[in-house]
Order: structure tokens, then C-alpha cells, then sequence
């Protein structure tokens, strides 16, 4: 097919300054890599805190989250996408020196071994929900927590493993979560307002608990797990998650380990416990930034990332992952993707995920 050398793409200038432009270029395609005409986008925190802190010369296109069709490339391992086929796929949006990499354009590219086929009987919406969850919980649960990846299907039988808090459990990301850690047999303990605790016990938690009272919260965790409690993943990575976290985990020394989807702002606290985050950059095995400067490339991670994507694909095909239950589907296009990054800054978004179509969906 022809492809057009300009598109139209949602792109930040300056901090906090989002405009459309109008003719953006078509990205190139280049060395594992394909080019996906866009169906639909997703919305994540770290697109508006991004357009926040942006700092570059050049206008860039932002977005992480997208599902479309092959337009070119992809014909490679593990894959081998054609013209046509439906995929989803995670995008390197607002990437330093890289002004046409986001999601939030007419055209976007993918790395193929940070993407997957869309399954016959999940929409575009549906899947565009997907890629930093899954990004995210794979690097959080399996590469920094050490959990055993799932390998037969065992939440019916009970949990067998370990503890694990799985704290902000009605985020999009806590809700991959939750079902992921069940299919690696642990006892799922998280915290959420009361309204979503329905919503998250259907995904598998075992145990949850209002986060509103810091102190009731972790009083109540620590009870429940007899002091045993030695993985906690922070979906929410503020102030207070620190405290409850830190307070629910085992006091006994060098056990308890924490991972967050956000740096720990100030000191952690507790000195005991190792903490860590998840930067989902370097799942690309590229180099990456991290406050403005460029780190090594990590290519273990993406090997990494290259199987956790293939695992996710075949439970996803095989009904062992359940969607986003609340796909918040917006009118607007990329015109509308503006305003929900402003939906998203104050606040307004809880328990499901914003998700505007360009085209028609499948």
C-alpha cells in the first residue's frame, strides 16, 4: 500500500502545551520495528506527567498505548505480522530525539517483540488497554519480585505460592496484576476504595482492604498474613503507598522486597526492605532516558520482554486473562485525546481507562 507522508498526531511543544499537528510526519520504518495504521489509543498517568515534564527542541508525538493494522513491516520472529493483521503494541511515546515514535497519531511504529496479534474476540479498544499493563506487570512481578511465571492454570485451585500485596488493585495495571499472580498460584492481597472491591475480587484477589485509613490498612495486612508478607508491588507509588507498604511487609530482615511503577520519591521507610521500580523504557533494549539522561541499552530485557509478550498472547487467546472491565470509550479522536489528558491530570479517572478510536474499530 501507499503510505502518505504526513499524518495528523498529538504532539507536546513545550511543557504542559499539547497541540494537534497537522502535518507530523509519517514515521520511518526501521530495523525490528513495524508501522501500524491506528484504530484505537489508551490513556496512562505517565502521558499527561510526561507532557509535564517536557524539556526538547522539537515538537514530539506522545502516547504508549495502541492497537491498529499492519500497514508495513513486522515480517520477523516472533511474529511474522502481514499487511493487514491486527496487532497491539506498545510505543516509546515523548521518546528524547525521537519526535515521531508515540502512539497518538494517524501511524505509529512498534517494536515486534513488544506487541502481540489481537485475539478474534477482543475489540480494538479492548486490546488497546493492554500494552503498558502488561509491560509493566511482567517487569514488576517476574523480573524484579522473581515470582515463577504461570505455567498451568491454578487460581481454581487455590492459591499455593506466596503472599503478595498488590497495592492500587483497581488500576489498570493492579488489575493485570492481580490475575497474573494468581496464575503463578500466590495469595493476591490489595488495596482499593470500597466501591471497587467487587470489581477486583472478581479478578482473583484473595484478601482486600480499604487503603483510606493508612494504619487500619496495614495493621489489617500484616494480621492477615501472620507477619509472612514478603512481596509488595506499589501501583500507585505516592506517599502514603510507601507508608502502607513498608508497614504491611514482614519485619523480619532482608526478606520483604518492594517494586514500584514509580521511583520512591525521598527516602523509603524502611532501611530493611529492598525497593526497587520498574521502567518500562527499557524493556526496548535501547538506550533510554532517565531525568534527561540517556542510560545503557538493557538487551535482557528485552529478551525478557520478547517472552512475557508470547506468554501473555497464548493465556489471552486461551481465556486465562480477562479485559479492562471498564473501557471508558471517548468521542473525539485525536482531537479528544487533549481533553482526556486533562481528564486524567485532575483526577476524574478511576477504575477504568480512557480509550479514543481514530477509525473504525474491528
Amino acid at each position: 500500500m501507499t503510505l502518505p507522508r504526513t499524518m495528523r498526531a498529538v504532539k507536546v511543544r513545550k511543557a504542559d502545551d499539547v497541540f494537534i499537528d497537522e502535518k507530523a510526519t509519517v514515521p520511518s520504518l526501521r530495523p525490528e520495528y513495524l508501522l501500524i495504521r491506528v484504530i484505537a489509543v489508551a490513556l496512562n498517568p505517565s502521558d499527561w506527567k510526561g507532557v509535564r515534564a517536557f524539556s526538547q527542541h522539537e515538537p514530539h508525538t506522545i502516547g504508549l498505548d495502541v492497537t491498529g493494522v499492519v500497514a508495513s513491516g513486522g515480517d520477523q520472529p516472533p511474529w511474522h505480522y502481514q499487511p493487514g493483521d491486527r496487532v497491539v503494541g506498545l510505543c516509546y511515546g515523548n521518546r528524547p530525539g525521537d519526535p515521531t515514535s508515540g502512539a497518538f497519531g494517524e501511524y505509529a511504529l512498534l517494536k515486534t517483540s513488544l506487541s502481540m496479534p489481537v485475539p478474534e474476540f477482543v475489540s480494538d479498544s479492548e486490546a488497546a488497554t493492554l500494552p503498558v499493563a502488561i509491560n509493566t506487570v511482567g517487569q514488576a512481578l517476574y523480573q524484579s519480585l522473581r515470582l515463577p511465571l504461570p505455567v498451568s492454570q491454578v487460581a481454581d485451585a487455590g492459591p499455593k505460592g506466596p503472599d503478595i500485596l498488590i497495592y492500587g488493585g483497581a488500576t489498570a495495571t493492579g488489575m493485570f496484576a492481580i490475575q497474573f499472580a494468581r496464575l503463578s498460584g500466590c495469595r493476591v492481597l490489595t488495596t482499593c476504595s470500597p466501591r471497587n472491591f467487587s470489581l477486583v475480587k472478581a479478578l482473583g484477589a484473595n484478601e482486600v482492604y480499604d487503603y483510606h485509613d493508612a494504619q487500619s490498612c496495614s495493621t489489617a495486612i500484616r494480621a492477615t498474613t501472620q507477619n509472612n508478607l514478603r512481596y509488595a508491588f506499589d501501583c500507585v507509588a505516592e506517599h502514603e503507598s510507601f507508608q502502607i507498604c513498608a508497614d504491611a511487609l514482614t519485619t523480619r530482615s532482608g526478606e520483604a522486597v518492594y517494586t514500584a511503577t514509580l521511583p520512591v520519591t525521598g527516602k523509603f521507610p524502611r532501611e530493611d526492605v529492598q525497593h526497587q521500580w520498574t521502567s518500562g523504557y527499557t524493556a526496548f533494549g535501547e538506550v533510554y532516558h532517565f531525568l534527561g539522561k540517556p542510560q545503557q541499552a538493557k538487551t535482557d530485557h528485552l529478551e525478557f520482554a520478547r517472552g512475557f509478550w508470547k506468554l501473555t498472547a497464548a493465556l489471552l487467546g486461551e481465556n486465562r486473562l480477562r479485559l479492562h472491565p471498564l473501557v471508558l470509550r471517548r468521542d473525539g479522536g485525536l482531537d479528544g485525546v487533549a481533553r482526556g489528558l486533562e481528564e486524567l491530570r485532575a483526577g476524574h479517572v478511576s477504575a477504568g481507562k480512557l480509550v479514543f478510536t481514530l477509525n473504525e474499530e474491528a
